[in-house]
């Protein structure tokens, strides 16, 4: 009996280390992903077509998380969807709300994906603010800019 139960205990503590690293790993991922594809946008930014910009967010975020950013905003919920299943952390929000706000800077349309990148924005920096993080760089200029659009 006793060596059943320490085996059992063995082999539950070997699978929490195990989805610990997965987790860690999953983050990781994310972070690099998201950092780089900011990394890509300061140097298109001003140079790029919006139509480049777009594709390529759109290419690097599908290929590097499997995330479609247009199904991923259609959802009301989409950011317990972003930090459950993407693993997003505070501070990928934080760049993720500034890769739409590059995207939405490149883009002159005011079509349901511009309103829908904004709406996201807003919906982000607030969800940060309630939670108390410390104000990024850009934050408070991107929501007074939103509230333009809202």
């Amino acid at each position: 009996m006793i060596f059943l139960q320490l085996n059992l205990y063995l082999t539950l503590n070997y699978l929490c280390a195990m989805m610990d690293d997965y987790i860690t790993k999953e983050v990781s991922k994310t972070r690099a992903a998201v950092e780089s594809v900011l990394k890509r946008l300061s140097q298109l930014s001003g140079k790029a077509a919006s139509a480049e910009i777009h594709d390529y967010v759109k290419t690097e975020m599908s290929g590097k998380l499997g995330l479609d950013i247009d199904s991923i905003l259609s959802k009301d919920d989409f950011i317990s969807t972003l930090v459950s299943k993407f693993h997003f952390d505070n501070d990928d929000l934080n760049r993720f709300a500034e890769i739409l706000y590059t995207m939405l800077k490149a883009d002159e349309g005011k079509d349901e994906v511009h309103n829908a990148y904004a709406r996201a924005i807003v919906k982000i920096n607030k969800w940060l603010e309630e939670k108390g993080i410390t104000f990024s760089a850009t934050r408070h200029y991107v929501l007074e800019e939103m509230n333009r659009y809202f």
